[in-house]
């Protein structure tokens, strides 16, 4: 059998088995997404495609495991890897999107804040990328100035 037959074979049967287990327990799959995409052993083309599964779920589910995924992004932000830390930014704006309208994640700003003035410069960096995503994201009158404005 040519090899290019074998491979979508494997890729069919891969895809099968990951919607499987989205089926069967959405927060774990979700979750394991996450963890993979902040994973910086993990192929970046393989990281990216992980995203558009986060957002296309956009997490709706059990607040623990929610929690966990957002937890999971944030940390993504301090990944050596810059295509990692903008998905990352990118995942966190979308989220930030649904969320903050409806007062969810309140913690989220002042956790960004707090990565621009303590870690380090790609950090920084990839939370004022976030923070820039957000502000298109979000309408200004969703956030407490107060908040902002530290």
């Amino acid at each position: 059998m040519p090899k290019h037959i074998l491979d979508g074979a494997v890729r069919k049967e891969a895809e099968n088995n990951l919607n499987q287990f989205q089926k069967q327990n959405l927060p774990s799959f979700l979750f394991s997404l996450a963890e993979k995409l902040s994973n910086d052993e993990k192929p970046p083309e393989s990281r990216r495609r992980l995203a558009g599964k986060i957002l296309k779920n956009d997490l709706a589910m059990d607040p623990t495991f929610k929690a966990q995924i957002k937890a999971s992004l944030l940390r993504t932000l301090s990944s050596p890897y810059p295509y990692a830390r903008s998905t990352a930014s990118q995942i966190i704006a979308k989220v930030a999107g649904i969320e903050l309208p409806h007062k969810q994640w309140p913690e989220l700003i002042g956790s960004l804040l707090s990565n621009v003035h303590q870690l380090p410069s790609s950090t920084k960096q990839a939370t004022l990328e976030t923070l820039g995503y957000i502000c298109q994201e979000v309408s200004p009158d969703v956030l407490d100035q107060d908040h902002v404005n530290i």
